[in-house]
This record gives C-alpha cells, structure tokens and sequence, in this order.
C-alpha cells in the first residue's frame, strides 16, 4: 500500500523545516511516480510561494478567515474522500435475523456496525419528524483505550458537507440530518490517515431477515 503524508508534513518539507530523512523519504516517494502526492506537492509548493511572496503584505482579518473557511472547506470535499481508509460494514440491524413472534413489530431504530483495520464504527439510526434522523455514534481504536477528544467528525454527500461534529474523549458523537442517498462519514485523525464509513442508501434497505427461531 501506498505511503502517503500529513498536510504538515508537506508544509514542513515545502518550507524546508522537515529535516534530511523526512525530506528525503518525500522526495524518495515522488520519484516513485505517486500522483496522488504530487498534486499535494504541487498544491503545498504553491502555498509556500504565495506566503513567501506576501509574508509583507497585511491580510485584512474578514480575508484571512474566509481564506482559512475555503481552505477547511477544500480539505473536507477533496482530501479526505482520496485519503480516507474506508470501512467495511459488518453488521446492519436491517438485515440481521429477526426473533420469531416479533415479524411485525417496527424497529425503533438502526445500528450499524463497522471496522476499518483498528478502528471500529458503532452507529444508531433514529428517526424524527419528517425523513430526519438522528445519529448517535462512537468510533474507537482498538488497543488504545480512551480515544482522542476532539476528533473532527464529517458527514458528507458526493459534493457537499451534511453535518459535522467532535467526537468526545470516548470516541462519541451524535448528528442530526435529513435522509438520503449516498451518504459518507469521515473521521478526521490528526497525523493518520482519516477513516470513513459509507452509509448503506435508505431507499434500498437490505432484504427482510427470516424470523429466528430461538
């Protein structure tokens, strides 16, 4: 698999901060022909020069935070799609066997469960008014105990941001956003590569389960 770099890395090495080996495993990796980054190299020497060039010049403060909003903004819809690990869905209340006696009982709700390498998604549909749901949700690393607080949480649609969120220090998080299609969720993890869960499409639920018989 490829190895890939954080955004401060690549600024560190555009600057010139990163240090020799750090430098040279960049270097190393783009002679290998990765385009993926070479358009982050090419995006971040851009970014270099343009501050160089207008170290000097005082950006007004209104400017500086909606450069800082586009910026975030291209990160989510662009960079975390390419990046992210996604995982694989292992289990789906919608679909799981149902106990005999209850085949016409509704569901109250929806969890979804999912792993990506170490890391695991424990998600809960619940619906609202209207196609509004809400979600509540807990994402953990196996093997590290207490998660990072403050985990960017993004739930976004092919081209835009739905909703998004932190987790807390034990990995939860709770949204609230209407239904549809084509739905995604990305962890964003500082210095990792992000990991993300497609949501399965709510006009094409999984076939009835069979009654189970205890």
């Amino acid at each position: 698999m490829a190895k890939h770099f954080t955004d401060e890395r690549w600024s560190d090495y555009v600057r010139g901060v990163l240090g020799a080996a750090g430098a040279t495993a960049i270097e190393q990796h783009l002679e290998r022909g990765c385009e993926e980054c070479l358009q982050s190299f090419r995006f971040w020497r851009t970014v270099a020069e343009t501050a160089s060039n207008e170290a000097r010049v005082a950006v007004p403060e209104g400017l500086e935070r909606m450069a800082r909003a586009a910026y975030i903004g291209w990160r989510q819809l662009s960079l975390l799609p390419q990046r992210a690990t996604m995982a694989r869905i292992l289990f789906d209340s919608l679909s799981a066997p149902l106990p005999a006696g209850v085949r016409s009982e509704a569901a109250s709700g929806r969890r979804i469960l999912g792993r990506a390498g170490s890391w695991s998604f424990d998600l809960r549909l619940e619906p609202a008014a209207g196609k509004h749901l809400f979600l509540m949700g807990q994402v953990l690393r196996s093997g590290r105990g207490r998660g990072r607080s403050g985990l960017p949480v993004i739930l976004m649609s092919t081209d835009a941001v739905i909703a998004e969120t932190a987790a807390n220090q034990f990995g939860e998080f709770q949204l609230q956003f209407d239904q549809a299609n084509g739905l995604r969720i990305y962890i964003d993890v500082p210095g990792n590569r992000p990991i993300g869960m497609a949501l399965p499409d709510f006009d094409n639920p999984p076939a009835a389960a069979k009654p189970r018989v205890d």
